[in-house]
């Protein structure tokens, strides 16, 4: 592992604070569960449906699963989780003596729960802490840095991050203006709006043209 790999971290959690603070966008989401631990906020199994798919369908079983089959002890399962680094694995337990605590339908839940606090918050900790310390670098307190991610839902930081997918309506753009030294009905403005009109129907034939397996269009 690269002995500079937190450091980096750091320099993210900068260069992203700054793309808030001057509303640049960069072209990047934030994972759903990188941003809770940003915020400071606990990680549901929900939460990790798109993190890791594997992890999720396993604990998502073994919630479901019959409790007397469960409780006949027919997994083998402990409260501990097997860790790969460097090509050797071994064996983190979830909580004090989890070697000898042995799943069933009464702990099951609370084994999940444990699973995934030491999956995603435990287990990276040191980079979600760099990555806090280079974004709160950039803020004049860096104490606002949890309050600011709690006050986002995800899909507002993405927003101002990455930008929208949805096309410009023109029509609503156009409703929404107002004009500083100009009118409306003024020639110019007319011009501008049908410029952006063209602009836009360019841009679907571009986009049904390049749904084509040929890029020319009807012979």
């Amino acid at each position: 592992m690269d002995p500079l790999h937190l450091e980096y971290f750091s320099f993210a959690g900068r260069v992203i604070a700054l793309a808030l603070m001057h509303k640049v966008q960069v072209g990047i989401v934030f994972d759903r569960v990188f941003f809770l631990q940003l915020a400071g906020m606990d990680i549901s199994l929900e939460d990790i449906r798109e993190a890791d798919p594997c992890l999720y369908s396993s604990c998502k079983k073994v919630l479901e699963m019959d409790a007397e089959f469960i409780d006949s002890d027919a997994l083998g399962l402990t409260f501990v989780r097997e860790v790969e680094e460097l090509g050797s694995r071994r064996v983190v337990e979830l909580c004090a003596g989890g070697k000898s605590i042995v799943v069933n339908s009464r702990n099951r839940q609370e084994y999940v729960n444990l699973l995934i606090r030491d999956r995603f918050s435990t287990s990276t900790s040191e980079q979600v802490d760099y990555f806090s310390q280079g974004f709160g670098h950039i803020l004049s307190n860096s104490r606002l840095q949890k309050i600011f991610f709690q006050s986002l839902e995800l899909e507002d930081l993405d927003r101002m991050l990455y930008g929208s997918e949805s096309p410009i309506c023109v029509d609503d753009w156009k409703a929404h203006t107002e004009y500083n030294g100009y009118k409306e009905s003024d020639p110019q403005i007319t011009w501008f709006w049908e410029l952006k009109k063209i602009c836009r129907l360019l841009e679907k034939c571009q986009q049904i043209k390049g749904s084509n397996f040929f890029s020319s269009g009807p012979q």
